[in-house]
């Protein structure tokens, strides 16, 4: 938890992941912990196989389901947000957001998906929401982090109203990449 003297007012926020803010700019709030979706009775476990950039990880289906029926390594293309580029040329904050992802989803973990109205994208990745073994929403916690952006690539759009507010927060504090890239 970092604190924040700013005149003489004091400031509150919290880390991403371990709960939401209390107090922030005027006009600009995070979203509440009841705006961020618990992870749906019908998420389906994968196994984390590689992270390869900040919104694009490989994994596996732990066993045949109706989200993945396919039992080989998949890519997925986390749905709602976009990170930097690693390549053909390094974009500033590419490699912090790919870490970011990693220390979300090390490789051997149980990573939780879920899809929104189309499950692929025109390059065949699977286009999933992602939560954590514990509970945490990837998807979220990276736009709140400052690692992403939020995107609409309609028809996906479910979750898009949170990023979006995640995002403008991170954006008004400078968090992640809006405080280090210009």
């Amino acid at each position: 938890m970092a604190v924040v003297a700013v005149g003489i007012a004091l400031v509150l926020w919290i880390v991403p992941g371990q709960g939401t803010a209390c107090c922030g700019p005027p006009g600009v709030e995070s979203p509440p912990a009841s705006d961020i979706p618990p992870r749906p009775a019908d998420a389906v476990p994968l196994t984390v196989a590689s992270v390869w950039d900040g919104d694009t990880i490989r994994a596996a289906a732990q066993g045949p389901n109706a989200i993945v029926p396919v039992a080989e390594e998949i890519r997925i293309r986390l749905i709602g947000v976009d990170t930097p580029e690693l390549s053909p040329d390094e974009q500033c904050w590419a490699v912090q957001a790919r870490d970011e992802l990693r220390a979300l989803l090390p490789e051997g973990s149980t990573v939780w998906a879920a899809p929104d109205a189309d499950p692929r994208d025109r390059y065949d990745r699977w286009l999933l929401y992602l939560w954590t073994d514990d509970g945490r929403f990837v998807n979220y916690e990276l736009v709140a982090a400052g690692a992403a952006e939020a995107v609409l690539f309609e028809p996906n759009g479910a979750h898009f109203a949170l990023f979006e507010s995640a995002e403008e927060y991170a954006y008004t504090w400078g968090v992640g990449r809006w405080g280090a890239c210009g």
